[in-house]
């Protein structure tokens, strides 16, 4: 996987500077969504449990049309994370949202012979750069029932992270499109993202914390 991803992420670049450029139509436009998963997470109690919410995605998009079907759009969205954590002992629960400002990159080969109906498949890279984020310790040190004793630990901090995008869909009249698109993380950059296990947080972890930000989702976009 990581070798693949490495030759895809050489190939983007000479693909966008081999195609003749004469034949550019730029488009732009607005794209939403639905993220269809979330985070996953290790190291917590055991008599903590959590479930991804539906969060979202909205913001402006610009997309290059480039000959042979090939196409690049960037877009600039806000990101909407939220997971639900429950102590499952006495049924408390709180709700944890991160708000990041989310820059995708994505280059695509369309097949629509029709101009009606035709499908496309892309992929690229994504820059998430978190702007605030609840404090997670503070709210499962609440559904435990247990004062908070470190005030300036977070579990997870605010963070830069690069993901790679796996896109699929159709197109209609060559200005709609609805796809599914898959995360896969590729490096995070935070103060602290993972927090290593100490007696004094067997209240909420039980080992080093840990969480990983693999996520499906749901796409539309419409291009003028």
């Amino acid at each position: 996987m990581k070798r693949s991803l490495k030759i895809a992420s050489l190939l983007l670049p000479l693909l966008c500077t081999v195609l003749p450029l004469q034949a550019v139509d730029f488009n732009w436009g607005f794209k939403g969504g639905m993220n269809l998963s979330g985070s996953t997470y290790k190291g917590l109690n055991p008599s903590i449990s959590y479930d991804s919410n539906l969060g979202y995605f909205i913001g402006p998009m610009g997309e290059l049309d480039l000959p042979l079907g090939f196409s690049i759009d960037g877009s600039v969205l806000y990101l909407n994370r939220s997971t639900t954590f429950t102590n499952t002992e006495t049924g408390s629960h709180t709700n944890y949202h991160r708000h990041s400002l989310d820059v995708p990159l994505t280059c695509k080969f369309t097949f629509n012979p029709l101009q009606a109906l035709g499908i496309f498949v892309g992929v690229g890279p994504s820059f998430t750069f978190d702007v605030k984020n609840d404090n997670l310790t503070k709210k499962l040190y609440y559904i435990m029932g247990k004062d908070k004793p470190f005030h300036d630990d977070h579990l997870i901090a605010n963070e830069t992270s690069i993901c790679w995008n796996f896109t699929a869909g159709i197109i209609l009249f060559k200005h709609l499109r609805a796809g599914v698109n898959y995360r896969q993380p590729i490096r995070k950059i935070s103060t602290n993202s993972k927090e290593p296990y100490k007696v004094e947080w067997s209240d909420i972890l039980v080992d080093n914390f840990s969480y990983k930000n693999k996520m499906w989702q749901l796409v539309f976009s419409i291009a003028f």
